[in-house]
Order: structure tokens, then sequence, then C-alpha cells
């Protein structure tokens, strides 16, 4: 077996390993996602939470964490302030009529909505269940698939923006100024097309911010890889963003569909916090600039921009470094008129390390 052939079979083992993974890593939270310790609300007192929580944990152990409220409004509050996923209001006996109700934010997750439904209609116990409705979906994406697709937009713009940055700005300061208004404009013009689909139903300030954000945090750090290692620095970018966050980053299901590990660690990426912030825009903003439950998702994608510029900052030393150790080999190698490398002889070849010794003046 030739050279050649030896290094195309590794590559077919090592495809033959890495693909199953990356497959299984993509789909496995699809496909076998269940609740950890997904938090929903019950109105009554605390022993009705305790027992409510009993009898879902010998359904399902540890899928559930039931948290008692006062009213049905206070309930309400706490699905609007991102608190729990919906919860369920218990038809009174006192009253005659009463009953059940289900207390939904399908904006917070579509998959989790109808779980809660079909605990409120188990707990009435062949009565029939009204339904309210806290955060609902846009009547244009009613599944909430849209929005779970949004994903990719923001990986790709995140990496186009700082490949096109580096590459036509060059100069490091050009690319410190030139990302936040690249991911302004750009995720100004991501969002206007999904509000105009109706795929994001919330206002433009709050989801404008969340998206761009997100694109920053993805492109600052992208553009300080590349400008660290060069062309090598978008294959870990690549890796960690894509491969590893996309799946994990609680999008199409929510964050405690996943192990707790990995829900922190898809909640502690670019991709998984901008879907946090972006969901809390586009369904708990109301009105304000940050949506409920979104703080630690713009500490994350903060965190992330504030590393991908320091990256940009170590890249740019490190090639000074470098610029002017070659301009020093340059000009050790001119002789002046004396035979030796004087200041006034060496300032013109420090111009550009690029200067060949040829062209430095005698």
């Amino acid at each position: 077996m030739s050279k050649s052939h030896a290094k195309l079979a590794a590559v077919f083992a090592g495809l033959a390993i890495a693909i199953p993974l990356i497959v299984l890593l993509f789909t496995g939270p699809a496909s076998h996602g269940k609740p950890h310790d997904l938090p929903i609300g019950v109105v009554g007192p605390q022993a009705a939470a305790a027992q409510l929580q009993q009898k879902l944990d010998a359904q399902q152990p540890g899928g559930f964490e039931v948290h008692s409220y006062g009213t049905e409004a206070d309930l309400v509050q706490a699905a609007k302030d991102r608190k729990v996923y919906g919860g369920i209001v218990p038809a009174s006996p006192a009253t005659s009529g009463a009953r059940t109700t289900a207390v939904v934010a399908s904006g917070a997750s579509p998959a989790v909505a109808p779980m809660i439904t079909q605990l409120a209609t188990a707990a009435a116990q062949g009565q029939k269940v009204q339904t309210v409705e806290v955060a609902p979906l846009s009547a244009d994406d009613p599944r909430g698939a849209g929005f779970g697709s949004i994903v990719m937009p923001v990986f790709l713009s995140g990496m186009v923006l700082a490949l096109a940055t580096v590459m036509i700005g060059g100069h490091p300061k050009i690319v410190a100024v030139a990302l936040p208004i690249g991911a302004a404009v750009v995720g100004a013009a991501a969002v206007g097309a999904a509000m105009w689909i109706g795929v994001l139903p919330g206002g433009f300030q709050a989801q404008w911010l969340a998206m761009s954000a997100g694109m920053l945090a993805i492109g600052a750090t992208v553009a300080g890889l590349v400008s660290l290692l060069g062309t090598k620095g978008i294959a870990p970018a690549a890796l960690l963003f894509m491969l590893v966050g996309m799946p994990l980053a609680g999008i199409g299901a929510p964050p405690e569909f996943l192990p707790h590990v990995w829900a922190v660690l898809g909640q502690s990426l670019p991709i998984g916090a901008t879907g946090t912030a972006l969901r809390s825009a586009g369904f708990f903003a109301d009105g304000s600039l940050v949506g409920a439950g979104a703080g630690a998702a713009f500490a994350v994608l903060g965190a992330w921009i504030v590393v991908g510029y320091a990256l940009l900052v170590i890249g740019a030393a490190k090639h000074r470094g470098a610029s002017h150790a070659s301009a020093q080999g340059a000009t050790s190698g001119a002789p002046s008129d004396k035979g030796e490398v004087t200041n006034s002889a060496a300032t013109p070849a420090i111009v550009t390390a690029a200067t060949p010794v040829s062209a430095v003046p005698q």
C-alpha cells in the first residue's frame, strides 16, 4: 500500500468514527430528549405541590420540579417571568362548575405546552380542561418550527461576518470597529426578514439586540481566533459553535430536555444563549429591550464578546512582535557607510517587514 493510500484509508477510518458521533450528537437530544427538573407550577398549598411532585416522580423520576403558587394570577405571572413553563390550576371543590385550568406558555417551548395540558387533563379526572395561553406562538409559525430553525443563520452570519472583516478590514483596529457595526446591520436585516414572514412576533428593538449580540459574540470570537492562529482558527470555532453548540442550544426543545451538564454547556455557548435571548425578546419582552429571563443569556454573550476582543488584542500583539523581529533581522544585514547599522539607516527598513535587504539605503 502506497503512502497516499494509507493516508486515504486513515481519513476514511476517522470519518467512520467521527460522522456517527456527529449524527448522535444532533439526533440524540431530539429523539431521546426528556424532561430533567423541568419547572412547572401548581396553584394550592405546598402540600398540593408535594403531592403532584410525588406523583410525577413515580411516573418519571427527576423529570419535573413543581412550585406552589397561591393564585392563578401568581402562576400566570411566574410563567410570564419565565420562572416556570406553565402549570395547573385544580378545580375548586367549593365552586360549582369550576374547571381545571392549564396555564401554558407555548412561546417558551412548543414541546412543553402540550405536556402541561396532558398533566392538567389527568388531574381533572375526565372533566373538561380550560387553557390559559400566556405566550402564544406566532400565527404564521404555529408549531414554532421556524423559530427553531433560526440557529443556523445566526452561526453562519457570525462566521461570515468575522471572516469578511478580518480578510477585508485587515488592521485589528478596523476589525474591532467593523464587527459591531456589521453585526448591527446584518442583525437588523435578519430580524426584519424573520418578522416579515412571521417567525419573530416580538418588537423589533428587543429582537434586534438579541440577534446582533449573538452574531457579534460568534463573529468576535472567530475573528480573534483567526487573528491569532490564522485560518487554523476556523476549525476550533466551527467545532465548538456548530458541532457542539447547535445540538445543545435548547431551541427546538428546551434546555431541560438535556441532562443538566449538557444543558449548562449549551446555554454557555453563543448559539444557546442567543436562542434564549431571542425567545425572551420574541415572546416575553412586553415592550422591554431585554425579555424576561434573558439576563444570564446576555451575560454569556457579553463574555464571549470580551473573549473575542481579547483574542484580537493578543493576535495583534503577536503579529507586531513578529513584524518587529523580521524588520530587525532585515536591518541587521544592511551595512551602512561605516560598516554598521545606524538608527537613521534602520528607520526606513522598519516601515514594512517585507522590505528586502537590497532595498535598504546604503
